[in-house]
């Protein structure tokens, strides 16, 4: 796992891209271990997963209130340190709390004075836990992942912003998940998030099923497309 998780954070661009396993943001980040303690919080959140995982859920890209600062696709920091109302840190490590990698202190435009008392939140990765969760799936079966394993940035907003991969960027996210892919059981499930990351699994060969985005209010056709998978494989799996 270890060898997947080196190549991730020897990943560099000049385009507009962020690798949170890799960058530093002298202005964001709380210090210069904050891409070491988000190669670690990946580490713990991938290692009992890998061998026993029945879906990877796949989505487009991290986006900066969520892997940016957490170092784990569709997870906010404020989940991992133990401060989200609703979904607790235990459901994506075991043992201890991960820990703070923003800055709670930072003047960065755009940074809200909440995610400095708190941790920085996400809409969409609290949406995809809470799902889990009422669907009653143990979540030490679900790895979720990206198509581009990095953040994406609008280079004129800065790195609190979020732009859709290039089909370059999109090209090489396919080869870090069949790397990924080649550490966990044949018969896993691969779900896609959206249309873009379908599209391009699609694109090469690779079997999956479809679900919608929850953002821009469609978390009911998230959910009720989860329950139908989950229904469905349940059965599959007994």
């Amino acid at each position: 796992m270890m060898d997947f998780i080196n190549e991730l954070k020897s990943y560099y661009s000049d385009q507009a891209v962020f690798n949170p396993w890799r960058d530093y943001s002298k202005q964001l980040d709380i210090g210069p271990d904050a891409p070491k303690i988000r190669t670690n919080h990946l580490q713990r959140f991938l290692e009992p997963r890998i061998s026993d995982a029945r879906y990877i859920f796949v989505a487009e890209a991290l986006g900066f209130q969520g892997g940016h600062f957490s170092g784990i696709p569709m997870t906010s920091e404020r989940i991992v340190i133990g401060n989200h109302s609703e979904v607790d840190y235990h459901y994506v490590f075991k043992g201890k709390a991960g820990s703070r990698t923003s800055n709670p202190i930072t003047h960065y435009p755009g940074f809200k004075k909440s995610w400095g008392k708190e941790g920085i939140s996400e809409q969409t990765a609290t949406i995809v836990w809470k799902t889990i969760l009422e669907n009653h799936i143990d979540p030490y079966e679900i790895i979720l992942w990206n198509i581009f394993p990095f953040h994406p940035y609008r280079d004129e907003r800065g790195l609190l912003s979020n732009r859709p991969p290039k089909s370059k960027e999109l090209e090489l996210g396919v080869y870090f998940f069949n790397r990924l892919l080649n550490h966990c059981p044949k018969n896993i499930k691969v779900i896609c998030i959206g249309k873009h990351s379908k599209k391009t699994l699609d694109q090469h060969g690779i079997k999956n099923l479809h679900i919608t985005h929850p953002a821009n209010g469609r978390a009911p056709a998230f959910k009720e497309g989860c329950r139908k998978i989950f229904s469905i494989n349940d059965r599959l799996f007994k």
